[in-house]
């Protein structure tokens, strides 16, 4: 297949090309630059920002990891004409998270005028990315699902992702726990244990991807992994690093009063809100019969910890730093 990869210099992208690669497709990455493109991939430079050349005829498929609001969307399928799409979207787009293992027919309310028009008054440099939209962000990935079953003819695999982590992430989020837990001495940890952990390795996350566009699959998957807690992870986590740290939990409330933010300062724990409590425990069942396959823990955690232990000095742009963790040691 000849397969068009936009945003595929990025940290799912490029997991996405490799893996196409190796399937023996063609694949072609569009980005905005020439840096950080798979090896074997082809590149076409353009920004859909701008008119996009005449693409029309040139794709079998093309997979979307970047479209952050509808008109993003329209503009591809105007180049590409009516080819499958695999749409990357978000489990961001519920706005009740509340049931443990809701599945994709959760309500997933769109955008409004508002959102549209945050959207539109984003920095266009900056509209690749999630942050500027804010709230908005989840409702606008909802409209992306809608204007690209409409613009691609129903031809268009949508996929609401979770939690990617492996080597290369930029959010830092895995990455932190596994660099915190290579250092011997006292770790201390929100309570409780149980609470859910969800997360995917890219590798597998840009496989799924490849076989939706292979397959042309029309339909509507979450695409994350087998739900574990904190405690396990962390265990898991230690182990392969082989050091001895003393583990202890305390309330979240410690680290909150002590200014420790959920999310950032704790990477990968959930804000005490009731609608985001099952956020990291999503039903996986639909793409699991469709075909997706999740790597070992182990793998992924040592793949994570020898890409760390290689770039040590790299600042991480998250986690807690030490004066926080002195803070809310007993």
């Amino acid at each position: 297949m000849r397969i068009l990869i936009v945003g595929g210099t990025g940290f799912l992208g490029k997991a996405s090309a490799e893996a196409a690669i190796a399937a023996g497709h063609e694949v072609t990455v569009m980005t905005r630059s020439g840096a950080n493109v798979a090896d074997g991939a082809a590149t076409l430079i353009a920004d859909r920002e701008e008119p996009l050349p005449d693409l029309l005829g040139q794709f079998d498929a093309v997979i979307d990891t970047c479209a952050y609001a509808p008109n993003m969307v329209e503009r591809l399928a105007q180049a590409t004409g009516t080819v499958h799409c695999v749409l990357v979207s978000s489990i961001s787009v519920y706005d009740d998270m509340s049931v443990p293992q809701f599945d994709e027919t959760a309500h997933a309310p769109t955008a409004t005028e508002d959102d549209l028009a945050l959207a539109a008054q984003v920095e266009p440099s900056l509209r690749a990315t999630a942050e500027p939209y804010g709230a908005s962000y989840g409702p606008l990935k909802r409209a992306c699902e809608i204007a690209a079953d409409k613009a691609f003819a129903g031809q268009c695999t949508q996929i609401r992702l979770g939690l990617i982590v492996g080597p290369r992430d930029y959010t830092n989020r895995f990455t932190w726990w596994v660099r915190r837990c290579d250092q011997d001495g006292p770790l201390v940890v929100p309570r409780p244990a149980t609470r859910n952990i969800q997360i995917i390795d890219v590798r597998d996350a840009g496989a799924f991807l490849v076989k939706m566009a292979e397959e042309r699959v029309c339909d509507t998957f979450h695409l994350t992994g087998q739900p574990t807690t904190l405690d396990t992870m962390l265990r898991e986590i230690i182990a392969a690093t082989g050091r001895s740290v003393d583990m202890t939990y305390a309330p979240l409330a410690t680290f909150t009063e002590a200014g420790i933010r959920h999310w950032t300062d704790l990477p990968l724990i959930v804000p005490d809100n009731p609608a985001f409590a099952e956020m990291l425990n999503v039903s996986t069942e639909k793409a699991q019969r469709a075909g997706l396959a999740i790597r070992p823990w182990a793998e992924t955690v040592q793949a994570v910890l020898a890409h760390d232990r290689a770039d040590r000095d790299r600042p991480l742009i998250c986690g807690m730093s030490t004066d926080q963790e002195a803070a809310i040691r007993p």
